[in-house]
């Protein structure tokens, strides 16, 4: 099985899913956002294309 490789919307950082990182879609536009483990624990914000701001 390949794992999916995207980039962190907060750090830029290539992640793999299924690392303690995850990927999901902008509540607002539906574009997917990838989250690094790191990233995630420390609650730092990102900004999806449409705007959308969260944790």
């Amino acid at each position: 099985m390949e794992l999916e490789k995207l980039t962190c919307i907060s750090c830029g950082t290539a992640i793999v899913i299924g690392e303690g990182s995850v990927k999901f879609p902008c509540p607002q536009c539906d574009e997917i956002i990838g989250r690094c483990a790191r990233c995630r624990k420390l609650g730092k914000e990102y900004i999806s294309k449409c705007g959308f701001r969260g944790p």
